[in-house]
């Protein structure tokens, strides 16, 4: 790869795995979430990890930083003359509830014990499940390189249960996230939400809050920008793209979308 440059790589043989590779970065990113664990891999240079509520940490060249699912946090350079280079690895939920499996024999969704660390042995890993997904046709091999990173990452990295069952969500909070999964194209106004809830709208905006770490219109817009992923994966046109995610303008869409993802729609596609 060339400097400045970014790639995503999803081999067909494993389902759920994305890779992201990044050389020579200045892009920062908001307060988001992810519904799926995430590994970032810090190869040259470094930036704050920040998370509202609980401070920030700095992620060096060789520390990775571990994402849980719905774990609000930004990722912020320090000037506008910094470049990182790093690796991030995005692993479907399904795909790790069944490592887990396959590991120890337990059910559920494992938790990452810590947000930034330094591990050689689970970055060598990840590095072997990269070098796999990069060309190795070998189903063994991949299968192989991907059953040493999740054993790394479960075994010196998680907890296998949850310390927030799902049923603590307030219900109301559930039907707002239901509402707006189904409403993804849509332009959701917070009146609607408050129906839906049957909570004031002062009342819905703390409780949602409290329960996801976002305000219902950031959690809405990354909700379509995930959307807007899987339809670029499927091959839908970019325009067709912006209008089933709900964007109007399609250079909104690529700058909402590069906000997000650090990626324009074409680099995202382009594999």
């Amino acid at each position: 790869m060339k400097k400045g440059t970014i790639r995503y790589l999803r081999p067909s043989a494993i389902e759920g795995l994305e890779i992201q590779e990044v050389i020579n970065s200045n892009h920062s990113f908001p307060n988001h979430t992810h519904g799926f664990h995430s590994v970032g891999v810090m190869e040259a240079g470094g930036c704050y990890c920040r998370q509202p509520g609980s401070g920030s940490s700095f992620v060096r060249g060789g520390e990775i930083a571990l994402f849980n699912p719905g774990l609000v946090h930004s990722g912020v350079i320090t000037d506008s003359d910094t470049r990182i280079t790093y690796r991030v690895f995005c692993f479907d939920n399904q795909l790790f509830e069944r490592a887990l499996r396959d590991l120890n024999e337990q059910e559920g969704l494992p938790e990452f014990n810590s947000v930034v660390t330094e591990d050689k042995l689970t970055s060598g890993t990840l590095a072997e499940l990269n070098y796999a997904a990069s060309g190795i046709k070998n189903r063994l091999a991949i299968d192989t390189a991907l059953a040493r990173a999740a054993a790394a990452l479960l075994t010196r990295h998680c907890e296998t249960q949850s310390k927030v069952p799902k049923t603590k969500e307030p219900a109301a909070v559930k039907r707002a996230r239901d509402f707006l999964a189904a409403n993804l194209s849509e332009k959701v106004s917070l009146e609607e939400l408050a129906q839906v809830t049957g909570l004031s709208r002062y009342h819905l905006l703390r409780v949602f809050r409290a329960a996801t770490g976002l305000p219902p219109h950031t959690y809405h817009l990354q909700l379509r920008i995930e959307h807007a992923k899987k339809l670029l994966r499927s091959g839908m046109p970019f325009a067709e793209t912006a209008l089933q995610s709900g964007f109007s303008d399609q250079s909104h869409f690529t700058n909402t979308f590069r906000r997000y993802t650090g990626a324009t729609p074409t680099q995202y596609t382009n594999i």
